[in-house]
Order: C-alpha cells, then sequence, then structure tokens
C-alpha cells in the first residue's frame, strides 16, 4: 500500500494545477505526522458508537467504534490488517485501506500528484461543479475525490475495489467544513456502500499530532473513547503475541 505523506518536488506535475493549488490552499501543503479523531459513528444496522481513527504515516491505521452491542475494530500495520484481532480477508483489507486512505485526504493524493488522472468536471445535485481527480491506491483499488471547484473543499470520495468480475463502490460524503491548525476538515461525513446509505460520523474533536506510538496500531490494543475531561488515549493490553518484525512492516 502506498499513503505516503511526503510531497515530492514532481507531486504537480500532472493533473490539473487549479485542482493542486486550491487543496493546497484549503488543507495545507504540509501533512501532520499523525492524526487522531474522535465523535460517533451511525450505522443503520447497528446504531450509535463513539468513533476513534487513529492515522500514522505513511500506514498506520485503526478505527475503533463501540456500540452498545459490542466493538468493531480494525487495524493496519503496513501490508497488514486485522478485525477483532484476526488477519482481515483480503477484501476486508481493501476496505481498511481506503478508511485509511479517507483519513489521509488530501495530502496522500497530493503526495503522489503525478499519478493522478484528471477525470475531468462533473455538476452535482445541487449545481455545485466538481472536478473529478482519481488515484490507484494499488492493483485493484482506486480512491477518487470529487473537488468543489468554488471552494476546494473534498464534497465526496470513492473508493472503488475489483474483486473477481465484481466492482464494489464505498463512498463518503463531505459537509460542515472546519478549520484546525490552519487546515480543513469536514465534520460530518456521510457512508454509502453500493449505492446504499449505511450511516453517517460526525467528527467532534480532530487532532494534528507530532507523533503516535507505534503500539497503538496493533490488533491487540484496545483504544478508550477519551472522555470530555481526559482527553488522552486510554491503552488497555490484552494478551496477545505479535509476528516478529510487524512494526518494521511497510
Amino acid at each position: 500500500m502506498a499513503l505516503s505523506l511526503l510531497l515530492g518536488s514532481t507531486a504537480s506535475a500532472a493533473g490539473p494545477q487549479s485542482v493542486w493549488d486550491q487543496l493546497v490552499a484549503r488543507y495545507g501543503e504540509h501533512p501532520p505526522a499523525a492524526i487522531r479523531q474522535t465523535g460517533t459513528t451511525t450505522s443503520f444496522s447497528r446504531g450509535e458508537g463513539a468513533l476513534v481513527r487513529l492515522f500514522k504515516g505513511p500506514d498506520r491505521f485503526r478505527n475503533e467504534i463501540t456500540y452498545s452491542s459490542g466493538q468493531e475494530v480494525r487495524t493496519m500495520i503496513g501490508p497488514l490488517a486485522w478485525q477483532q484481532s484476526k488477519p482481515a480477508t483480503p477484501a476486508l483489507r481493501s476496505a481498511i485501506v481506503l478508511q485509511a486512505a479517507r483519513v489521509a485526504l488530501p495530502w496522500n493524493v497530493l503526495a503522489r500528484w503525478s499519478e493522478t488522472r484528471d477525470l475531468g468536471s462533473e455538476d452535482d445535485d445541487s449545481g455545485k461543479t466538481l472536478r473529478v481527480i482519481e488515484l490507484e491506491l494499488e492493483p485493484l483499488l482506486k480512491l477518487v475525490i470529487h473537488v468543489d471547484q468554488a471552494t476546494g473543499h473534498i464534497v465526496r470520495s470513492e473508493g472503488v475495489m475489483e474483486v473477481g468480475t465484481r466492482s464494489m463502490n464505498f463512498a463518503t460524503h463531505y459537509s460542515e467544513f472546519r478549520s484546525q491548525a490552519g487546515r480543513t476538515y469536514a465534520a460530518r461525513e456521510q457512508q454509502f456502500a453500493a449505492g446504499q446509505h449505511t450511516g453517517f460520523s460526525v467528527i467532534d474533536r480532530i487532532e494534528y499530532l507530532d507523533a503516535l506510538p507505534d503500539s497503538v496500531f496493533a490488533p491487540f490494543m484496545q483504544v478508550q473513547t477519551p472522555t470530555p475531561t481526559d482527553l488522552r488515549v486510554l491503552l488497555t493490553k490484552v494478551n496477545h503475541v505479535l509476528p516478529s518484525g510487524i512494526f518494521e512492516a511497510r
């Protein structure tokens, strides 16, 4: 997987320069070393749950949702991914790669700008003109972003996964844009799978961090949602053993 956030000197060599400029102006040119998001997710099948997302470039990710019926935990370290501490299937791993890629927007796309494809412009249902940019994250897995040409906001992203002879589409619509530490983020996300509205997320707090320990991305860790009076990430270790050298995997 290539989610590198290092902006190379050739990054703006291809694709629409105006979109590059808009994204840099709106979200900032320099990517954060790590990101922590907290809020709530509402799944139309499971109800509301407390949400914690952690990302560390280039390829560490954790998505933890605590529902009343139990936790859903997905983690990724380089080429390895897990759900509920169990190794992910190839299809599920691709879904986790897409989740990580969405959190890393737009810096992952900016870092590989010379590899993007300009798919042209389109008008959405509200009459906004959107520029559509595609990036192949890895074979059989693409990320497509839709940028509002009037504001520079990424208003929609799509993950396109090829599984055998089928193509699966996962989309996120972004709204309620806010600014934090000179960077823009969407406080509200609407999630769709195969065209069906599956739920939404509200990001109450986002932190751009200098670092996160690799241990928080391990499948045996539990990251509990911070309370309003305690914004620390609390870690609870379970008795498991990681494969040797896992944190060096890229």
